[in-house]
């Protein structure tokens, strides 16, 4: 089923289907075994990734966005082409990476280029591809291989203006590895906009601040997703055994789709804004799950036998004030000198005094109350 998404701000009264070409598991669809990398990169990784982004900045310049394709499986054309056609979507955005003989070897073309239906040449479609043909050569240095035509589902079966583009080989070496390059991701996404934009006369004003430059999925590595790794283990997502290894890998892509499935999200493996936004509010809610009732908060180790008696008394942990300037450290705060500034937390019991004799007074004081 699509996904239709709708701009923060106004809308500027037109919808643009965009479809990531192909699935995650679509037989044939990868580069050849890269020794660098120790695996295969998946065409979807790179397609899906530039849609998001792509999905971003059209959103940011006031487009509605119908995502023909929103979970990481191979969707059947049909499908994409029947919700774009029942939709009315204004104009149908196809993203691929092409392939020559699935190797590195042989004649080894490159470069970028865009198909229309044939007989579109000189139609909107062709005037569409031409525009985003123009921002794609703009960027990354590859060969332009032009504006053809060709006989493919998707734009034979859609009802509005269809483009599909190739945006590198996947068996060119070089362009293989650009299929997993975010700053390559953000430059083909950014170009597919301008064209668009042009199309429509509507004025381009950037990225925006709303894409999301931290859309993680398989193949990153780093401490961003170390972070995620760490995250997804907290909340009780296991990694096979992986553990938080910097490595988004298919283990991790398995937790990701499990706690998306619990969530009842869209079930893609790619940790974009819904899922973290998801993944922030159970990581709050099991802190607060977990988070004591009570604690008294001390200074330093001396302080301890004055509040002893508080703690026991209150049924309260005791917490060092280092401790609590990092996190909150239960529902209720007593603070047993130093104040409350820089302590985590809103509800606070101050029973500091000027000196150690006054605290303890205060202390004595609250036990008696």
């Amino acid at each position: 089923m699509a996904r239709l998404v709708y701009p923060s701000g106004s809308w500027n009264g037109r919808l643009v289907a965009l479809d990531d070409g192909h699935g995650m598991g679509t037989p044939g669809k990868r580069t050849p075994y890269i020794p660098e990398l120790g695996r295969q990169i998946k065409e979807n990784e790179f397609n899906r990734k530039v849609v998001a982004y792509l999905s971003d900045i059209l959103l940011f310049h006031g487009f509605r966005v119908l995502l023909v394709a929103p979970t990481d499986a191979d969707t059947p054309l049909t499908t994409r082409t029947n919700e774009a056609n029942r939709y009315k979507a204004d104009i149908y955005v196809s993203v691929h990476y092409n392939a020559f003989d699935g190797s590195f070897g042989g004649s080894d073309p490159s470069g970028i280029e865009v198909y229309v239906y044939p007989g579109s040449l000189n139609g909107s479609a062709g005037r569409l591809a031409s525009l985003v043909g123009k921002y794609l050569r703009r960027g990354t240095q590859q060969n332009w291989r032009g504006v053809k035509e060709g006989n493919f589902h998707v734009l034979r079966e859609t009802d509005m203006p269809a483009i599909l583009t190739e945006n590198g080989y996947m068996d060119n070496r070089r362009e293989a590895l650009l299929m997993i390059n975010e700053a390559f991701q953000q430059e083909v996404a950014k170009e597919h906009a301008q064209g668009i934009c042009e199309y429509f006369g509507v004025a381009f004003k950037g990225i925006g601040e709303t894409i999301d430059t931290n859309y993680l999925s398989l193949g990153d590595t780093g401490e961003a997703v170390r972070l995620l790794q760490n995250n997804l283990l907290k909340l009780g997502y296991s990694m096979g055994g992986y553990g938080a290894d910097g490595s988004f890998g298919p283990a991790t892509e398995a937790a990701v789709k499990a706690f998306q499935r619990d969530q009842r999200l869209t079930v893609d493996g790619f940790y974009g804004p819904n899922t973290q936004r998801a993944m922030e509010e159970a990581l709050k809610k099991l802190e607060d799950d977990e988070m004591e009732e009570v604690a008294v908060v001390i200074n330093s180790f001396a302080d301890f036998p004055a509040v002893e008696t508080l703690a026991i008394r209150e049924n309260a942990m005791i917490a060092l004030r280092r401790t609590a300037e990092r996190r909150q450290v239960a529902k209720k705060i007593i603070v047993a000198g130093g104040g409350t500034t820089g302590l985590k937390g809103s509800n606070f019991v101050d029973l500091s005094g000027a000196t150690r004799l006054e605290t303890a007074r205060k202390i004595e004081n609250y036990l008696k109350r």
